[in-house]
């Protein structure tokens, strides 16, 4: 997680935080924005599930 899904700053900032966890196969960021104090979850899931079929 590079920027803030809230304003769109850069996260790179020092004063930003920015973790990663898992929680079994998904990847989990908790974020803190330092230009708007944005607090957010980004979970990217192990795998995309789609009722659709490959093409």
């Amino acid at each position: 997680m590079s920027f803030c899904p809230g304003c769109g700053a850069s996260l790179e900032d020092p004063a930003s935080f920015v973790q990663e966890f898992w929680s079994g196969a998904d990847r989990n960021f908790l974020g803190w924005c330092a230009a708007c104090g944005l607090l957010s979850t980004v979970v990217l899931p192990a795998a995309i599930v789609s009722h659709e079929p490959e093409h």
